[in-house]
């Protein structure tokens, strides 16, 4: 998860639409793989 923290850290303030859908889904998958899924057993 460390590439995906790193390439979507922060969101601007003049981004544009499809910029803030990636940064959207980007927290999605890091919410879902990172807290939900934590363990790995």
């Amino acid at each position: 998860m460390g590439w995906l923290r790193d390439t979507f850290s922060e969101l601007r303030d003049d981004s544009t639409e499809v910029e803030r859908i990636r940064y959207d889904r980007a927290y999605i998958f890091e919410t879902i793989g990172g807290y939900l899924m934590s363990d790995l057993s």
